[in-house]
């Protein structure tokens, strides 16, 4: 596929217009500043494109060799991926990141976190679609962390106009890149989870294979200028409150999304409330490293490392976006207030013993409130080969911390 996606940018190269892009940031939080260089070449060719992108960054989270040297900027490849639309579908194939769901501001079962993986992506257009996406998280044993990949699947069916319905659905698997079964069968992931648990010869026991699946379902309602929606994520479910009331209640372990967009002229407003009870993408074992995360065992902050909703487990998050958009000014400020509780999740139910009935917001209970605010300009008509040219600057604070920064971009077409 490597191979196969450098000969095809290769050659439309040089028999097509292609575009080049730059896009750069610094951002200064009194303490220590970081920063972004990135560069992007995307090649057409009919109804197919192939992106490449890459290029430095400091984090003040991964120290390269030659740090002092370097001002703490390491390189990184960001994406490489072919890209296939037509008007029945989408496919993406590559190494690339994804964001899935309805929010704007908050996704619970896949979001961007700024890393990129091998991954497939599928969906189809009419009234009723399906979305498939495969990742492949970890492609070798790495310090006994195991080989890891998930499976997101989600069936779209649209009633009447505007209005979509959806089923959901994301496991985590270990000790796999890729799982056929996942990804081909059309049921849903924890039937095929627990057909594997089976006493059965082709069963395996949950010491060597055992999953973890989550579901959900969302409902979105568009109009032209207005869109609402909902969304909700179980992975596990207390079902005794119903079949056995008097007995054991375990935990319910939940994530929720509730939001409105809407547009009047030049502005655009964004409003929505996530959370998830405590406990949600954690592991239930100290064995067995299947939380919901990327990097398992890092000093990753939470928001950088959850593979869905951004602030993990036992919060309660609130943001509300406003735009504004005339000629070339783009003006635009996001206010975020978050609670939360303890989020540990590589250690099982916070470093105890699992719990009777669902908690939430327990622990050592914080608060934080964000407020990020950006003024941006377009240059428009420049040169004919250049047709974006921007440069923003933002300032805010993340809690107590404030900061202030400047971006910049650009796009250039490069006819043959």
């Amino acid at each position: 596929m490597k191979s196969l996606t450098l000969a095809l940018i290769i050659f439309s190269i040089f028999c097509f217009s292609f575009t080049f892009r730059f896009d750069g940031w610094i951002e200064y939080d009194l303490d220590e500043p970081t920063d972004l260089a990135k560069f992007s070449m995307i090649v057409p060719f009919m109804d197919i494109s192939f992106t490449a992108s890459g290029g430095f960054k400091r984090d003040n989270l991964v120290i390269p060799p030659y740090a002092d040297k370097l001002w703490y900027n390491y390189w990184y490849w960001d994406e490489g991926f072919i890209e296939w639309k037509t008007d029945l579908f989408l496919l993406q194939a590559g190494v690339k990141q994804h964001s899935i769901g309805p929010g704007n501001i908050y996704k619970l079962f896949v979001d961007e976190k700024g890393f990129s993986y091998p991954s497939y992506f599928f969906r189809n257009y009419g009234k009723l679609r399906i979305e498939i996406l495969w990742g492949g998280l970890r492609l070798l044993e790495n310090d006994s962390k195991p080989v890891k990949g998930f499976n997101y699947r989600s069936i779209i069916y649209s009633p009447v106009n505007g209005l979509e319905i959806a089923y959901e659905e994301s496991i985590l698997y270990l000790n796999r890149f890729f799982d056929p079964y996942y990804f081909f069968i059309p049921i849903p992931a924890p039937g095929i989870q627990e057909f594997w648990h089976l006493k059965a010869p082709w069963g395996y026991p949950t010491s060597k294979l055992d999953d973890n699946s989550m579901i959900g379902a969302w409902v979105r309602y568009t109009t032209d200028n207005y869109s609402i929606y909902s969304e909700i994520l179980l992975d596990d479910i207390n079902m005794n409150r119903f079949f056995r009331p008097d007995s054991y209640q375990n935990p319910d372990k939940i994530a929720f999304l509730v939001g409105f967009s809407g547009k009047s002229g030049p502005y655009k407003l964004t409003f929505e409330v996530a959370g998830a009870s405590a406990f949600t993408f954690q592991r239930i074992s100290s064995n067995k490293p299947y939380e919901y995360v990327y990097f398992e065992n890092s000093n990753f902050p939470i928001e950088k490392n959850m593979i869905g909703y951004k602030h993990g487990e036992n919060n309660i998050a609130c943001s509300i976006a406003l735009e504004y958009s005339n000629n070339n000014w783009l003006i635009s400020a996001a206010y975020e207030g978050l609670i939360y509780g303890t989020r540990t999740p590589d250690k099982p139910w916070h470093g105890g013993t699992m719990p009777s009935g669902t908690h939430w917001l327990v622990g050592d209970v914080k608060s934080r409130y964000s407020l990020f605010a950006r003024i941006a300009y377009s240059f428009k008509n420049l040169l004919k080969e250049i047709y974006e040219l921007k440069t923003g600057f933002r300032f805010g604070f993340v809690g107590e911390k404030p900061f202030i920064g400047f971006d910049f971009s650009s796009a250039f077409l490069i006819n043959q």
